[in-house]
């Protein structure tokens, strides 16, 4: 049976940081970061603005484990 479109939202997951839905990208406790917003988070210095954005998602990863 071929592939259909609502077959393939299904399979994939929700990015943790910017919500999207993607199929590539890391898992990290269970939890996706697709590739761009991997990519951005590499490449974020600790004075830009988005910085403490990306913390305070990355926390959330966390404390589903707490």
């Amino acid at each position: 049976m071929p592939k259909t479109n609502i077959m393939k939202m299904r399979l994939e997951k929700r990015c943790v940081i910017c919500e999207k839905r993607a199929q590539e990208g890391i898992m990290i406790a269970s939890s996706l970061i697709c590739s761009p917003c991997e990519k951005a988070i590499v490449q974020t210095e600790e004075t830009d603005e988005l910085y403490n954005r990306y913390v305070e998602k990355m926390k959330s990863l966390s404390s589903q484990y707490i």
